[in-house]
């Protein structure tokens, strides 16, 4: 009502009918809605994975443009049709460029996984805790009893 001057009595709407009948009118009709519509709804933003890109912890910057490369490629592979010997070119140029693509990727998933694998106690606390936890723990092979029953009859 404050929007478009309606200001004289909220319950007649004949009155603000009136008033809305000019084309600059329908940019404050926009406005107000979009206001409602801002206050009313919640909006969701969003989260740290979004503005991050990628989830996984052994993406790279390089990967990215390997695989842009790639698809790039492989797009004018698939696009070029009437040229055989270009076709067979750019097929060529398309699987090479996908290998060196799946050959980084496949080292750089290796890599983060020994690296967590082989993460020390010092910098993952929760190794020793999981491991006793799950009862996963390993206890000497032999047992103490058979071992000392085995000295005293000697």
């Amino acid at each position: 009502m404050q929007k478009f001057e309606c200001r004289t009595d909220p319950h007649n709407l004949t009155e603000c009918d009136t008033a809305l009948t000019g084309i600059g009118e329908v940019h404050k009709l926009t406005s107000a809605i979009t206001a409602a519509c801002d206050v009313t709804f919640k909006v969701l933003r969003p989260g740290k994975r979004a503005s991050k890109g990628r989830s996984v912890p052994w993406w790279t910057e390089e990967l990215t443009t390997l695989r842009k490369n790639s698809l790039v490629l492989r797009r004018r592979c698939q696009r070029t049709t009437n040229v055989a010997d270009l076709r067979q070119e750019r097929r060529l140029r398309y699987q090479e460029s996908k290998g060196t693509y799946q050959t980084k990727l496949r080292e750089a998933k290796l890599k983060s996984w020994k690296d967590f694998c082989t993460g020390t106690d010092s910098s993952n606390p929760w190794n020793s805790v999981y491991r006793y936890a799950a009862g996963k723990t390993r206890g000497p092979l032999t047992l103490s009893t058979l071992k000392a029953n085995a000295n005293t009859h000697r």
